[in-house]
């Protein structure tokens, strides 16, 4: 009978708790039980199979464990398959409340501010902006930092990737990197600048397709609720691979279109065009007001309705995201033969007469 990867870790969990506190087991019928009850806890649903049971000595079971909880360990970091399901199950989870949160275990969720940099050192400290957190030490392998609408952080890795993380944004990355793999799992739109190891390879996994890198500087953008994804190269070169494990290699300014998990094509851009929400703007190349408007609504976290007759309207120019959201409207009304009013709800965007 296979278990499956968590099944075999919530068993060893088991085993340890039950050895803290306890130091011996006195006959041999308790131990036999022992690994009977875990046998059964993994999976009560199973139907009753035939078991086998070790009778081992407290100290030899000690040594034992140990050397399961490691290989279990270096297992699950190394095994990119289970990092995506376990990534995609916690990008599943809802926040709580309107701030960033970072989120270290189970138990314990982190506020940080808006705009500020979580920074993790090569000694597993953590960091929010210069001040240095205390957190609980726990056996959870994965971080979190879930970015709601209307805000924005920076995320600095252990090995020394930068990460820009846009609002709307989930990212997952392990609370230490394997030697020879470096992954993170993105749901929302990240600009991050990777720090090179030729020994370590550096995946960027979505929900509808992986980038592999080494050492360079890119942006994703791939919203779970969207129909659509990006990826766009500043510098460096990038392996992108979809989900029907079609591939694709980009150069400095060519940006890769993802439609429904499967790559749909690719063009030379302006690189920094895409990269430019990093510092508060928002260039737009010949938008649909519809992505603009899609775009707005979560950089602001303000909702955004608009007439069916004004989404397919072309525009062109550059916003200035520090200004306000009705400010920003109000100079795409310029351009753009709309426009809007601003209500309890937010803002209602109407064809100009």
């Amino acid at each position: 009978m296979k278990y499956s990867k968590i099944e075999i870790r919530n068993a060893i969990r088991r085993i340890i708790e039950y050895f803290k506190m306890q130091e011996e087991v006195s006959s041999q019928e308790e131990m036999a039980d022992l690994w009977n009850k875990i046998a059964v806890g993994i999976n009560k649903k199973k139907q009753k199979r035939q078991r086998r049971y070790f009778i081992i000595t407290t100290a030899s079971a000690a040594a034992l464990i140990g050397f399961m909880w490691l290989g279990a360990e270096k297992f699950l970091v190394n095994n990119s398959s289970d990092f995506s399901v376990v990534a995609t199950k916690m990008t599943n989870e809802s926040a709580v409340g309107d701030d960033i949160q970072l989120i270290v275990s189970q138990e314990e969720v982190i506020p940080i501010k808006k705009g500020s940099t979580v920074t993790y050192s090569q000694s597993g400290t953590v960091s929010v902006g210069e001040e240095e957190i205390s957190h609980t030490a726990t056996e959870d392998l994965y971080d979190q930092i879930i970015v709601p609408k209307g805000k924005f952080t920076r995320l600095i890795l252990a090995d020394g990737s930068s990460l820009h993380i846009n609002a709307g944004t989930k990212v997952v990355y392990p609370k230490h990197f394997a030697k020879n793999k470096r992954e993170i799992f993105v749901d929302g739109e990240i600009f991050i600048d990777v720090k090179r190891d030729e020994s370590a390879p550096f995946f960027v996994k979505t929900a509808q397709f992986e980038v592999e890198v080494l050492g360079t500087a890119f942006n994703v953008s791939a919203y779970k609720e969207d129909d659509y994804a990006e990826v766009v190269l500043l510098r460096g070169a990038v392996n992108l691979k979809d989900n029907k494990k079609n591939t694709l290699k980009l150069s400095p300014n060519q940006l890769a279109s993802i439609s429904d998990g499967v790559i749909s094509g690719k063009k030379t851009v302006n690189a920094a065009d895409y990269v430019a929400w990093t510092e508060g703007l928002f260039v737009m190349n010949t938008e649909s007001l519809e992505r603009v408007f899609l775009k707005l609504e979560r950089y602001y976290g303000k909702s955004i309705k608009y007439d069916a007759t004004v989404k397919d309207m072309m525009v062109c120019g550059i916003l200035d995201l520090n200004y306000s959201l009705e400010e920003v409207l109000s100079r795409i009304a310029i351009t753009a033969p709309i426009k809007y009013e601003n209500t309890v709800n937010g803002f209602l965007i109407t064809k100009k007469k």
